[in-house]
């Protein structure tokens, strides 16, 4: 949706001219207000009557230091931030992100999340006072989000052995990951914040500024601070509207266009922002974003307008982050072993720990859908179906399943790679066949896994890829293979279980091939997913 620019009055029908002039943004914090001198010339004929007269050097001081202020940020270790997110609008889906972009349904959502954290900024040892910061230690006191996404509510909480967290920042947007165990995606999109606490302090001017200076905000910081991958077109302006003993504020406006990891987004905002002057640092800013965000193939597209408020203040010692520092290899990237995420099929009652790629695309009575996406390009498929539970006792052979494939596939199949079974280890037995064959003209990879326990529960995941994906598979079946697990049975859907006539049904659905694919409603339940 468009929004048109609006002039200097409230025009009563957009979102963000209504947040730019519903109240002034500082109430809702009780930070304090200060009257704004409307007219330079006549504060500095002011000021030369004040001298004339004869008054104290310490008043005299008082006025420069509110008619010109260095805004240049000190260097803070340790912050409390808190930060409020309200989003109204529409989530947009297709019938196939894959095969086309094209919005074909849209569904309302509203969601209210808070954030409150305090964070340490880690530096690598030869950083200077100047040098970025690429890297934070944080620990979540708060971190909720109410929503409604077409009419269903949902709540989303942070475990409590999640609330330490690490953030890189070498590449946006923004990495998070858990020294000690793994977050869900859901808990990863609920911390994705709108905008970056850590480089905040690079919307400030950096120099001395008067009221009424102005200056366009570069891409790289609109990048660090917006949590955007790139910023490809568009201008933000930013305009000193205040200067006083204490603050400096700011206004912000402008339009860009970028992208989020290869997906393409126009942002319009406006906000305000305040510099302490004591503290050196920005303690405050609010933002009403307008956000058109193109259909991704891992998650649904959104037209909606957030606001976002943030106070952060400096603290003299943690709360709850540990005495000692997290230690961080800055000539690495964040370690891969913990980057992977908790996947769960709540209707088929099994759960896997799977790279950050892959995500859950549909989860429906009877099948589940996982697909594997890197930076907009689709890798694979996995489809999940329950089996009929076998008589105790008697288990499938890998020569059974190997047969069993070779007849589903029939005319598709060129050639069985391999066959193998082992346990896994979450005890589970498993059963792997490796075929080659051809869909469409388009050489095709098949994995196809049987999954069972003791007590006759079984599952089977097929694994879908062209054949030049495979080395960008890069084995992926084995985690699945050792991390999957059946969950507990209250979690199992009720529906009716495939049987072996549709053992593998989905063979023939590779993603970029016959284009079939789930809807993404059940991605896209909280305010954190639309950032």
């Amino acid at each position: 949706m468009h929004v048109p620019p609006c002039d200097a009055r409230p025009c009563g029908a957009c979102p963000l001219c209504d947040a730019r002039f519903r109240s002034a943004p500082e109430m809702d914090f009780q930070m304090p207000t200060h009257d704004a001198t409307s007219n330079r010339r006549a504060f500095l004929a002011s000021s030369l009557a004040v001298a004339s007269a004869s008054i104290t050097s310490s008043a005299r001081a008082a006025i420069v230091s509110a008619e010109s202020a260095s805004v240049v940020a000190a260097v803070h270790d340790l912050m409390r931030v808190r930060i409020e997110i309200d989003v109204k609008g529409n989530v947009r889906v297709s019938d196939n992100a894959l095969a086309s972009k094209e919005t074909r349904q849209t569904f309302p959502i509203k969601s209210e999340a808070v954030l409150d954290y305090e964070e340490r900024y880690l530096k690598p040892k030869d950083a200077t006072e100047s040098s970025e910061i690429v890297a934070a230690e944080r620990y979540y006191h708060t971190a909720t989000n109410q929503s409604v996404l077409n009419k269903t509510s949902t709540d989303q909480d942070l475990r409590e052995s999640m609330r330490h967290a690490i953030v890189r920042r070498e590449s946006l947007p923004e990495t998070i990951y858990s020294a000690d165990s793994f977050f869900t995606h859901g808990e990863l999109s609920l911390l994705k914040s709108p905008v970056s606490s850590v480089s905040v302090n690079r919307f400030l001017p950096g120099e001395s500024v008067i009221q009424g200076d102005r200056y366009e905000l570069d891409s790289d910081a609109l990048c660090s601070v917006l949590n955007l991958t790139s910023v490809d077109s568009g201008r933000v302006e930013s305009e000193v509207t205040e200067v006083s003993a204490d603050t400096v504020r700011f206004k912000l406006e402008g339009d860009i266009e970028g992208s989020v990891d290869g997906v393409g987004t126009r942002l319009r905002l406006i906000g305000k922002m305040t510099f302490d002057r004591r503290e050196k640092t920005c303690t405050w800013l609010a933002l009403a974003i307008h956000e058109t965000r193109e259909i991704s193939r891992a998650v649904p597209g959104f037209d909606v307008s957030a606001t976002i408020r943030m106070v952060r203040r400096p603290m003299p010692q943690p709360v709850a982050l540990p005495a000692q520092p997290a230690v961080i290899d800055f000539d690495r990237s964040p370690p891969g072993e913990r980057l992977y995420v908790e996947l769960q099929s709540r209707q088929l009652g099994v759960g896997a720990m799977m790279d950050r790629k892959w995500r859950m695309i549909s989860d429906a009575p009877g099948s589940a859908v996982m697909r594997m996406i890197d930076n907009e390009l689709s890798i694979a498929q996995c489809n999940l179906r329950p089996l009929v539970q076998l008589p105790e006792g008697k288990q499938w052979t890998v020569e059974a399943f190997e047969a069993a494939v070779r007849q589903t596939l029939g005319d598709k199949l060129t050639q069985v790679i391999e066959g193998d079974q082992r346990v896994s280890a979450q005890g589970l037995r498993v059963l792997r066949v490796v075929a080659d064959g051809e869909t469409q003209g388009v050489p095709i990879r098949w994995i196809m896994m049987h999954f069972s326990d003791d007590d006759g529960n079984r599952v089977q995941a097929t694994f879908t890829m062209s054949a030049d994906k495979v080395e960008a598979f890069a084995g992926n079946d084995a985690q699945l293979a050792d991390s999957l697990r059946f969950l507990e049975k209250a979690d199992i859907h009720d529906g009716k279980p495939g049987d072996e006539k549709s053992l593998a049904g989905e063979t023939d659905a590779q993603p970029e091939i016959a284009g079939r694919s789930a809807p993404h409603d059940a991605e896209t339940t909280s305010s954190s997913d639309l950032r």
